[in-house]
């Protein structure tokens, strides 16, 4: 029962959420019209491919994302990706293999101690958060509104174009994935279940198995290929991972 309730509640926590990022919509399309009206943006490029610099909102991307300074630890691990990305996906593999049990036990641990709705609950927060991309879209434009339309050119349309529909983007994920909360939260009970026949499939059909196969013709094969998964494992995570940094910086 506390996972159906927990459901629902997290899925109405993400609809709120949603429809309170959704208010601004409306002012930040008008600002997109008045552009539209003021300008001849026929000829733009909105694709994105295309660098408009001579505008006020190319110089707030350069100031407030472009500029943005790295952490230590953040620069560590964009530079060895971006160096040697077959031997970070070979530690990420390896830091992902030995770290599994430990998550795991951990996670076990957490659901006894705070239960299983307030796990949910934070899974909601993350994805109300979402990626960095819509907020930096958010303060783009109303610092864009800030200004006068005299004081704008047609390039800024691009920008702003761009960055309403992300925003129009991440407030339909969410609303889909608050609803989608809410339609199964009746069965609920089950996900447990099915959470631990995935990993269960994945498991033995897809590392075990093969592994033992590979066992009984010699220990090596079967070493290489617990090896050989997990780095692809982490190989995927890490563009992922990296794909996710670039889009919040």
């Amino acid at each position: 029962m506390e996972y159906t309730i927990g459901l629902f509640i997290t899925g109405m926590f993400i609809l709120v959420c949603t429809l309170y990022r959704r208010r601004k919509i409306a002012i930040h399309q008008k600002l997109q019209q008045n552009l539209e009206e003021t300008y001849d943006v026929s000829s733009l490029d909105l694709s994105g491919n295309t660098r408009y610099a001579r505008c006020f909102s190319h110089k707030w991307v350069i100031d407030n994302i472009t500029r943005k300074s790295h952490s230590k630890i953040g620069s560590l691990f964009q530079d060895h990706l971006a160096n040697n990305t077959l031997l970070a996906a070979i530690w990420i593999g390896i830091i992902v293999g030995s770290s599994s049990i430990i998550i795991t036990l951990l996670f076990i641990q957490s659901l006894r101690t705070i239960g299983t709705v307030i796990v949910i609950f934070i899974l909601g927060v993350l994805i109300v958060l979402g990626p960095g991309e819509p907020r930096y879209s958010e303060n783009l434009l109303d610092a864009v509104l800030k200004n006068e339309i005299a004081e704008l050119n047609a390039h800024d349309f691009v920008y702003v174009k761009i960055a309403n529909d992300t925003i129009r983007k991440s407030v339909i994920i969410n609303a889909s994935l608050g609803l989608l909360f809410i339609l199964i939260s009746p069965w609920a009970d089950m996900l447990p279940i099915l959470l631990a026949q995935g990993i269960a499939f994945v498991t033995v059909y897809l590392i075990l198995e093969p592994a033992m196969t590979l066992f009984n013709i010699h220990i090596a094969l079967a070493l290489l290929y617990i090896a050989g998964f997990i780095g692809v494992f982490g190989f995927v995570f890490l563009k992922l991972a990296q794909k996710v940094t670039t889009q919040e910086e």
